[in-house]
């Protein structure tokens, strides 16, 4: 994010399709005049394969674990908050820019609480993810269990995908995006008929970062973008097909949860 109008110079990456349709991040690139990648492999970059520390991405939705590893808890911090979030079309988010790792298992499965889940193979989305991995072994330490022994966790590569083989009945139970879930819930009877057992949180949603550094400007300019676009049909209704309301105004403070309990974790 150079000098000059920023609307010709963000590099936009998302990490969160395909739970999220690509569409959406492609209106929000249109609003910004911004090239917009893809990153399908991870929830989010990690230190030492970050595409903000090389200059190749100036602005990104990423999940809040990458974020609190690259700019919390990092001596180096490569990225910092844009300072606006998306609030999901949930009544358990109460209106707030939070989501929950839902527990789901197939609708006549003997699990019905959490600790039914000893011995069972979860489906995690990536090593990365907070809603599909990181929220499952929290609530595991608060139990005070052991994540490593207590079950199986099976990384399936995404949301949707761990959807499918919990309701095609080759995994006991998974742990989703709680926005994911709802949404093909909506369009899709068997993925609506899957009993949620738990839903752990509720988190921070994904944050939208620019790279560090950034022109305060610019980054101002994006966040004022983004904040006034509520009126724009189009992204209204790419925004309602991703089962989400609004963007809110959202600083560093909202994502302290994230690293307090990553820090628990060890």
């Amino acid at each position: 994010m150079g000098g000059g109008d920023y609307r010709h110079r963000v590099r936009l990456i998302s990490y969160m399709s395909p739970g999220f349709p690509r569409s959406l991040f492609e209106t929000i690139g249109s609003l910004l005049a911004s090239e917009v990648s893809f990153d399908e492999t991870r929830s989010g970059p990690v230190p030492g394969d970050d595409p903000f520390a090389t200059g190749s991405a100036d602005a990104g939705w990423i999940c809040s674990t990458s974020y609190v590893g690259l700019a919390l808890t990092n001596q180096h911090p490569t990225v910092e908050l844009a300072g606006v979030a998306w609030v999901p079309d949930d009544v358990d988010s109460a209106g707030r820019a939070v989501y929950f790792g839902d527990l789901v298992v197939p609708h006549d499965s003997p699990i019905r609480s959490f600790a039914d889940l000893e011995g069972a193979t979860i489906g995690c989305n990536d090593p990365v993810s907070l809603s599909g991995h990181y929220s499952l072994r929290f609530a595991m330490r608060d139990r005070g269990l052991d994540p490593d022994s207590f079950a199986t966790l099976e990384f399936t590569g995404g949301h949707q995908r761990s959807l499918d083989l919990v309701a095609a009945g080759d995994l006991d139970a998974a742990v989703v995006d709680s926005v994911v879930r709802t949404t093909r819930s909506r369009v899709d009877g068997t993925v609506a008929s899957l009993r949620v057992v738990e839903r752990l949180g509720p988190w921070p949603v994904q944050p939208l970062v620019v790279r560090a550094g950034a022109p305060a400007g610019q980054v101002a300019a994006v966040r004022a973008t983004l904040l006034g676009a509520a009126a724009d049909p189009t992204l209204r209704n790419e925004m309602n097909r991703a089962g989400l309301k609004r963007f809110v105004g959202v600083g560093p403070d909202h994502y302290r949860p994230v690293a307090a309990a990553m820090a628990r974790l060890g």
